[in-house]
């Protein structure tokens, strides 16, 4: 069993928002994402510190566009809900990709409980806005909030050895994501399901509106 030590000011630890569990207007499906494209995830997941690619797609043929400036969130989870480490490595591409990487810990900290092998996911959230004249228009509760969602199944082995990972060869690209359109990052806390409005961004990426939640029934 794992065994969280204290605080301390200078560990890192894996934030948790339940991003499978938010309220949103459009779930996605993993062998069809629409919006987003994962690739290098090894296909099992072993002990020690994986990278990947997390791209968005082409959306010319969906009835929605992801928002300019929307703010996308990923985040791993066990099959006993154990949140992963995860985040978004300093290397920038030109290409609208981000480097990610996801590490598997013995000690997850902040919990009692181990990273159990086998199923997991890995949730990614965005922000999409309507096209004109296509598709169902989006309640207002979702607009310029996060509103899709897609989970990818992943499989953890984390004994497994020489786990096919890729990795980063070169950190010092000073390079820059395409115009800036979206930003991949996992410091925003969602709305959650008692929400009745949905978490709205400004133009550099920060929450500028608390949710209202909804009154409780008398």
């Amino acid at each position: 069993m794992a065994f969280p030590p204290e605080f301390s000011s200078t560990a890192t630890y894996a934030n948790r928002y339940d991003l499978d569990e938010i309220d949103v207007f459009l779930e996605g499906d993993s062998s069809k994402p629409m919006f987003f494209s994962i690739s290098g995830l090894p296909k099992q997941l072993s002990f020690g510190k994986h990278y990947f690619n997390l791209s968005t797609l082409d959306s010319k043929n969906q009835d929605y566009e992801l928002r300019m400036k929307s703010r996308i969130l990923f985040e791993f989870k066990s099959k006993n809900n154990v949140v992963i480490q995860s985040d978004v490595t300093p290397l920038k591409q030109k290409n609208g990709v981000a480097n990610c990487f996801v590490e598997v810990l013995q000690d997850p900290l902040r919990t009692w409980m181990d990273i159990e092998d086998g199923e997991g996911t890995l949730t990614i959230v965005g922000s999409l806005q309507n096209k004109q004249g296509r598709g169902q228009s989006i309640p207002e509760k979702f607009r310029e909030a996060i509103n899709y969602r897609c989970i990818f199944p992943i499989e953890i082995r984390k004994n497994l050895i020489n786990a096919d990972s890729p990795k980063v060869l070169q950190s010092k690209h000073e390079l820059k994501t395409v115009l800036g359109q979206f930003s991949f990052a996992k410091s925003s806390v969602p709305t959650r399901k008692n929400s009745i409005t949905g978490t709205k961004y400004g133009v550099k990426g920060t929450p500028v509106n608390i949710p209202l939640k909804a009154k409780a029934k008398s």
